[in-house]
């Protein structure tokens, strides 16, 4: 949330929650359509406890119920911390903002999936972005014990500070538990998103509900700042990220099949030279493998 100029890298423009957004390259994700009508909270579906990005809360608005996911607010802080000042050179706060933000990397994801068709497909459906007025804070806090926004603006009056950022899906009730068949399908549908550039970057149990994605706050979506510098065996494990992810949850999920993202690392040393292996995956040691 911060807009503050950052050595090298400029002010952040003024935020404009209007139109698709985020206003910068690549996809985009459009308003949701109801944005004047009543939200009437019914219950907290995510932890209050948990360091997570966002709280999610079962809606209704209009006839409808829906899982409104409101975010935190984002500090650039340790993102610009961790560029080198070569890499200022070539970013703007605003790009910088546009591809770290969790709720622009959902945004940028979703508007990607929906682009080709894919939304509600491989992903649970997104009905767009809206906001919420500050106002709503300590009603949130009464109601739902929900308090920790990360907010920079408290020094001013509630009705100043900035609103909400929060997207709109539909409400899964249904979560069947992961099977060979299941989990087949969630593969498959991994590949159709990581086909069109959008990255998830956080494959975990909890992410999925009857199968489907819920979560992109981590994603990475081309176009990337960091996939413009950082060296090319960086990105590829970037990519891969969320194979090795997939990977790891069948196996702390204890599901009995064979399915896998990634071939196994020892088969792959046997059969490659390692420059191969850190080119075409990212890995640098056969440490790296979370298999």
């Amino acid at each position: 949330m911060s807009r503050r100029a950052a050595q090298g890298l400029g002010t952040l423009s003024a935020l404009v929650y209007k139109g698709p957004i985020p206003q910068c390259e690549g996809p985009k994700l459009h308003e949701f359509p109801h944005r004047r009508a009543k939200i009437d909270y019914r219950t907290l579906l995510s932890d209050p406890e948990s360091n997570g990005q966002s709280h999610v809360f079962e809606v209704r608005i209009g006839s409808r119920n829906y899982a409104l996911k409101i975010f935190k607010f984002y500090d650039d802080g340790e993102d610009v911390a961790a560029l080198l000042d070569y890499q200022k050179e070539f970013l703007s706060l605003d790009t910088l903002h546009a591809h770290a933000d969790a709720f622009y990397n959902e945004c940028r994801a979703y508007g990607k999936l929906k682009q080709q068709g894919l939304d509600g497909e491989v992903a649970i459906r997104c009905h767009g972005y809206t906001t919420v007025p500050a106002t709503m804070e300590p009603i949130l806090e009464d109601r739902f014990n929900v308090s920790d926004w990360d907010r920079d603006d408290y020094d001013k009056p509630i009705k100043e500070r900035a609103a909400f950022r929060a997207i709109v899906k539909d409400l899964v009730r249904e979560d069947p538990p992961l099977t060979h068949r299941l989990l087949k399908k969630m593969l498959k549908d991994l590949a159709k998103i990581r086909k069109q550039g959008v990255y998830p970057l956080d494959i975990m149990r909890r992410n999925y509900k009857g199968g489907l994605l819920v979560d992109f706050s981590n994603a990475i979506t081309e176009p990337h700042y960091l996939f413009d510098i950082q060296p090319e065996w960086q990105v590829e494990s970037y990519k891969n990220q969320d194979l090795f992810q997939f990977d790891s949850m069948v196996e702390d999920e204890r599901i009995k099949t064979s399915l896998r993202a990634l071939p196994k690392l020892e088969t792959l040393m046997k059969l490659r030279p390692r420059a191969h292996l850190q080119e075409k995956y990212g890995w640098s040691t056969p440490s790296m493998t979370q298999l």
